[in-house]
């Protein structure tokens, strides 16, 4: 069961707080609830590229590495789309 939490803040505070919960796709309240328990907040337009790119990866080193289908360009392609995601997964953890 969910028990209300009351707290002030200033106007300025409040517009900044909404804007990063609409940025996050979160409810001001899940933002709120998930930066106070220290848990991680990702804009879910982040975490759907994540997953994407996750997915790419995949697929790239699936035909990267199976026999004929290999090639120079898709074992190149495959490091790129991995320095990207570590890169995306790293400045995600600066931010939080």
């Amino acid at each position: 069961m969910l028990v209300p939490v009351t707290f002030r803040l200033s106007e300025k505070d409040r517009k900044d707080l909404v804007e990063q919960a609409t940025v996050a796709g979160l409810s001001v309240s899940e933002y709120i609830r998930l930066r106070a328990l220290g848990h991680p907040v990702m804009a879910r337009s982040d975490a759907a590229l994540l997953r994407e790119l996750r997915r790419q990866g995949g697929l790239i080193k699936h035909y990267a590495l199976s026999g004929s289908l290999a090639s120079k360009e898709a074992i190149e392609a495959y490091r790129a789309i991995v320095k990207l995601e570590e890169k995306l997964s790293d400045d995600r953890q600066k931010i939080l």
